[in-house]
């Protein structure tokens, strides 16, 4: 169907929805039109996410509609209708009417659901899957994306996100979608009455609080110290101040200051630019109201990131990177007595190799996946059944991290839980976490990282990005200084200058990795829920300086020759 077929039965429809015929009348030209209409939305094992708006192309009640509606026909071809679907939501604009909209479509096809009753963070909904026997979860969120941004993430029965193949069978049912406007819906109060809807309440919170002691490795030190660290945490707009806060004070953190602007649920995310820990600038408030803290924290909107800013050398915030906090986190967890037999240590591929080091020194195995939390799910299932290991943490890159598998996805609450242990161990033996990393540093090696970001938007912007990946996949003038070459989407791995080539064993995906012959790595990888291409540097050398110089001369190399693309 073209775009302006697409026009024309949105534009029939408007007609019965005076708030859609409104935002169809702000699209004043074809240019807009044509952005807006020319293509669906692609669902994956992200789910689906994009900018709110009218249209194929955008995030609206229609679309969440269909997206669920393949969910719906997924769950009845199981015969699990009535083992029911939770779904939780965040403080985004249309959230909590996108959640309900997502019930009518679920409840309609006869299947039970488990709806929050208030915005909850997305690790939350991953463990009522598991507690409730549910056979799939939603949640209604863009993770750390800017505010014009809205999504849908879908969970399996194990509170992990889709797999490959249940996305490719949700969206084969999507693709028998004929009309959107015709999907059958339930009325919210005749679904309570048929005992197909039921609201998750308080005691999601209570029962996640129970199974979240288990993150804290010496509650003995924390209930008896936690006082003397002082704590600075904001939610950034989002859900996680409650199970942040509460569950910091069960383990006996109680000194902890909220910044109160930022406590206050908001969409619009209105004291910052992008309500992302990993910005430096989400810290902005924060700092402010420091008051000489030892430690501040920041969650994304739905709660399933961490950032984390320590005080440096010369005595000022340093916001940690996700590599690094998930090796001061990894080191405490393999350095306690009481680490389990054949533990192991799951981490992407786009992470850094400090924690694989730091693993490997103390006996711990490591396991690597493919961006995306939901593969560290899938391996942690896989070792229960197999008994081949025993997940000890997971970890990626861009701030997400799991310590305790009662959740299948990365976990903010329990990040900062472990955080504030660590940092409570140092600030004991008067040191700041910053000092710790140091003699992490010392011990490993030192290792810099960076990640460089392209965004295109638009037909012109996909384009754009396939011919990157299409350039780089062929590129042969770098091969004097590879070592090797990782191709996700062939599945081969090139070692060169012999040319040998063997099988990459994880799933197919649109990636490329390159080793270089100084241990330097950089990677290329397509966002499966954003406008974007992410380029990934890693150095590693003795000294500080000596990773930095060579992550400041790949970065030149690699983005130049990607500029000219």
């Amino acid at each position: 169907m073209t775009w302006q077929e697409n026009w024309l039965k949105w534009s029939a429809a408007s007609e019965d929805d005076a708030a859609l015929q409104q935002q169809m009348t702000e699209l004043s030209n074809d240019e807009l039109k044509r952005e807006h209409f020319y293509r669906y939305l692609e669902f994956g094992t992200g789910g689906m996410r994009g900018e709110l708006g009218c249209g194929t192309n955008r995030i609206n009640r229609y679309m969440i509609r269909w997206v669920t509606s393949g969910v719906a026909a997924y769950i009845s071809e199981q015969g699990r209708q009535a083992d029911g679907v939770a779904i939780a939501y965040d403080s985004r604009h249309f959230s909590a009417e996108f959640a309900l909209e997502s019930a009518r479509v679920l409840g309609a096809a006869g299947i039970k659901v488990y709806l929050s009753d208030t915005l909850r963070p997305t690790p939350e909904l991953s463990f009522m899957v598991r507690e409730l026997g549910a056979a799939a979860g939603i949640v209604i969120t863009a993770s750390h994306n800017p505010a014009e941004y809205n999504g849908f993430k879908v969970y399996g029965a194990d509170g992990c996100q889709i797999t490959l193949d249940v996305a490719a069978k949700i969206t084969a049912y999507l693709a028998d979608v004929s009309d959107l406007f015709a999907i059958p819906i339930a009325d919210e109060d005749k679904l309570s009455q048929a005992g197909l809807l039921t609201k998750i309440g308080v005691e999601a919170d209570e029962a996640y609080l129970n199974n979240v002691r288990v993150v804290t490795q010496n509650p003995e030190m924390t209930q008896k110290h936690g006082a003397k660290l002082k704590i600075v945490y904001t939610p950034l707009h989002g859900t996680g101040e409650k199970l942040v806060t509460k569950s910091l004070a069960q383990a006996g953190f109680s000194n902890v200051s909220v910044v109160q602007e930022q406590a206050i649920p908001d969409g619009a995310f209105p004291t910052v630019t992008s309500p992302n820990p990993e910005d430096h600038a989400a810290f902005t408030m924060a700092i402010e109201v420091s008051d000489d803290a030892d430690i501040l924290m920041a969650t994304d909107p739905d709660a399933d990131r961490i950032g984390v800013a320590v005080k440096n050398e010369q005595g000022e915030y340093q916001i940690l990177t996700g590599n690094q906090l998930g090796a001061i986190l990894l080191h405490y967890l393999v350095t306690q007595p009481t680490i389990p037999t054949n533990s192991a240590l799951i981490k992407t591929i786009v992470t850094s190799d400090l924690g694989e080091k730091i693993a490997s020194r103390y006996g711990v195995k490591t396991y690597n996946t493919l961006t995306g939390f939901k593969f560290i799910g899938e391996k942690i299932a896989e070792w229960e059944a197999t008994k081949e290991a025993q997940f000890l943490f997971g970890y990626e890159e861009s701030y997400g991290y799991l310590i305790a598998p009662f959740v299948r996805d990365k976990d903010a609450i329990q990040a900062a839980l472990l955080t504030a242990e660590v940092a409570l161990e140092y600030r004991l033996k008067d040191q700041t976490l910053f000092e710790g990393l140091q003699e992490i540093y010392e011990q490993f090696g030192y290792y810099e990282e960076s990640l460089h970001t392209i965004t295109a938007k638009g037909e012109e912007g996909v384009a754009h990005i396939q011919k990157i990946m299409q350039t780089m996949r062929a590129d042969t003038t770098m091969n004097d200084m590879i070592e090797r070459k990782e191709d996700y989407q062939t599945s081969v791995t090139t070692t060169y200058p012999t040319k040998v080539e063997r099988e990459i064993t994880l799933p197919k995906s649109d990636v490329l990795k390159f080793h270089m012959t100084n241990g330097s790595w950089f990677c290329i990888r397509p966002s499966g829920t954003e406008p974007k291409c992410k380029i990934y540097f890693s150095c590693a050398g003795e000294t500080s300086n000596e990773a930095k110089q060579r992550l400041n001369q790949l970065e030149q190399l690699i983005l130049d020759k990607i500029q000219q693309i």
